[in-house]
């Protein structure tokens, strides 16, 4: 117990290094869901209040673009709030009792390490988890290699598809074409190791403290339809939308047309999570979702890179301020053929030829090992003590070497945390 309490503290006094407002907005939301739990099983009218206030507030802040209604956002926060909707909801229909261990619940609610990233735990899995914590020397060597390797993917992968991205998207009219596809193709690889990298480090740490947290990616980039990537990708909140949005609505029950519906509803929910800005984008995800298989061809790698490049020119509403340069930016792919011009400028874009080579031999790493990582997940634990610490130092120090590391870096600067 004493361990949990100095997790509990330490996650807070450094989401209180972000400013005291926002840990006094955690703070409220986690004492009147503990509160409101324990009264749902008498008073089941306290539900909507509560979803609707924090709902509410989290469609303020989204909505602020359009609406000029502003309120600053606590990092974290769209987070939190599906924790809270989601734990709820599952006393509300007697899924588990409410929790009457203050302590546990606010390490459900506030636990640091997936406050920023995620993944969206339900209250049943965070509280076995916490139940089952055991530090052992297998968790704290496989975790500290998981937490190296997200880092890896961060300030290897991620950040030198970054440079090229932001030099592309940083000025839309100049580069159009070639040079927005070659952003979107680069987008789709930058935001995945990015994202997949800070869960990494989450889990990592998490299993270093004893924490067996949800898993968040199952190599989405091989996935042959986009119905199959949206399972593979940021699967506890695409777990949260089936069980909280999708089913509620629906979900298949009721027919073909139904179905639809229901699909485009929950992709337009997601989208608004994201931001106004990412409605569209959501719209366009629940289109193809809702097409199924139809797209789907007997060949596996054809698959594989429609349903990529599909991806990534929907990520168009990623890269580009505003959905008007985004749509102009997709529309340049049929209109614009500067392809030529693309692969003699490939040096100025921010690589030069040896950060270029070190790039692709990183895809390589990455490829490899989202394609055997059981395997090598094996093969690590069957590793000696000294082996695992020089493989876990070896991977460290190609961080250290090939990562990119700006001025002032802070945890807001992942791409996923804005959200």
């Amino acid at each position: 117990m004493a361990m949990e309490v100095l997790i509990l503290l330490a996650g807070l006094l450094i989401y209180a290094g972000y400013g005291i407002y926002g840990l006094c907005w955690l703070g409220a939301a986690a004492i009147v869901t503990f509160l409101a739990g324990l009264a749902l099983p008498k008073r089941k009218w306290l539900f909507w209040p509560v979803i609707i206030v924090n709902a509410g507030l989290l469609a303020v802040i989204r909505l602020q673009p359009v609406t000029g209604v502003g309120i600053a956002a606590p990092l974290g926060v769209s987070y939190f709030t599906l924790q809270i909707i989601s734990y709820l909801a599952d006393v509300r229909r007697g899924k588990y009792p409410p929790e009457k261990n203050p302590l546990t619940f606010a390490l459900y609610l506030t636990y640091f390490p997936h406050l920023l990233l995620g993944p969206i735990e339900s209250f049943d899995h965070m509280k076995k988890a916490l139940g089952e914590r055991k530090i052992t020397w297998d968790g704290l060597s496989a975790g500290a290699l998981r937490a190296v390797w997200g880092a890896f993917k961060m300030l290897v992968i991620s950040a030198s598809a970054g440079v090229v991205v932001g030099a592309i998207s940083a000025s839309p009219e100049k580069y159009q074409g070639a040079y927005a596809l070659f952003a979107m193709l680069l987008y789709s690889i930058e935001l995945y190791g990015d994202f997949s990298g800070g869960i990494d480090i989450v889990l990592g740490v998490s299993q270093m403290l004893g924490l067996g947290l949800s898993e968040n990616f199952d190599a989405p980039y091989f996935s042959q339809t986009v119905a199959e990537f949206w399972r593979r990708w940021h699967m506890t909140l695409g777990d949260w939308l089936k069980n909280y949005i999708y089913i509620p609505l629906g979900g298949n029950r009721k027919g073909k047309a139904r179905r639809v519906l229901n699909l485009i509803v929950t992709f337009l929910i997601s989208g608004l999570w994201h931001g106004v800005h990412y409605i569209l984008w959501g719209l366009f995800n629940g289109i193809l979702v809702s097409l199924g298989n139809c797209l789907k061809t007997k060949y596996k790698t054809l698959n594989r890179a429609v349903t990529y490049l599909l991806i990534s020119i929907l990520w168009s509403f990623f890269i580009w301020p505003d959905t008007m340069t985004a749509l102009k930016s997709i529309a340049s792919l049929f209109t614009t053929f500067n392809y030529g011009a693309l692969a003699a400028d490939i040096l100025s874009l921010g690589l030069n030829a040896g950060e270029w080579i070190v790039f692709l031999c990183s895809l390589i790493i990455l490829w490899m090992n989202d394609w055997k990582k059981d395997r090598l997940a094996v093969a690590f634990a069957g590793f000696s003590p000294a082996a695992r610490v020089a493989v876990i130092g070896a991977l460290g120090l190609l961080v250290l070497v090939f990562g990119m590391y700006g001025i002032g870096f802070e945890a807001e600067q992942f791409i996923y945390s804005s959200f």
